[in-house]
């Protein structure tokens, strides 16, 4: 996502202040925003009707949210790709999977929720991701925290910290390389 000035950013805020005022506004941020949520839904999903009806979907949530939406200092955009990742989340988890063929009879089931074993795993997953984040100096923990914990997009990450955007990418790229250094399994 590019770079947003202070300009920009205060014509959002008047933009989101007349849409909350009239909802007919919200047209002007469609028209903003819609054909570039279409192009990034489309290559995400591979489908033109998806990609559509998830456009849809991420209007009228933000139309039902409006009333609610505080200004954060950060795009409108933000807020419509985050709403639009989250729609395609929501549309892969409620998808059904329709098998073609039949299954080998020597396959082996994938560990499911259910199974103890898989619980197990993940403790132990989320046990070494905890000490490996422990070993990092307290800026990287702070970055990953806000980018993968918070959700936030590095531009917010930038407006939280008093940076650039392109510094706080930098600085979420060199903490997860950092991480990836303690997390890896050590060779034998």
């Amino acid at each position: 996502m590019k770079n947003v000035t202070e300009v920009e950013l205060q014509l959002e805020k008047e933009l989101l202040a007349r849409a909350k005022e009239n909802p007919a506004v919200v047209a002007e941020i469609y028209d903003r925003y819609a054909d570039r949520l279409y192009g990034f839904l489309l290559k995400r999903s591979g489908h033109k009707e998806t990609a559509e009806d998830l456009v849809s979907r991420v209007f009228i949530k933000f139309m039902e949210a409006l009333p609610n939406i505080e200004w954060q200092g950060v795009s409108l955009g933000a807020y419509l790709y985050r709403s639009a990742s989250n729609a395609l989340i929501d549309h892969w988890r409620s998808a059904s999977v329709r098998m073609d063929r039949e299954l080998d009879e020597n396959f082996d089931a994938p560990i499911t929720e259910n199974d103890p074993s898989w619980h197990a795993e993940l403790v132990l997953e989320k046990d070494k991701l905890l000490s490996a984040m422990k070993t990092l100096a307290p800026r990287d923990q702070q970055v990953l925290d806000l980018r993968f914990f918070g959700g936030l997009e590095p531009d917010e990450i930038a407006a939280m910290l008093g940076i650039s955007p392109n510094h706080a990418s930098v600085l979420c790229y060199r903490a997860i390389g950092r991480l990836r250094k303690h997390y890896a399994i050590p060779t034998v």
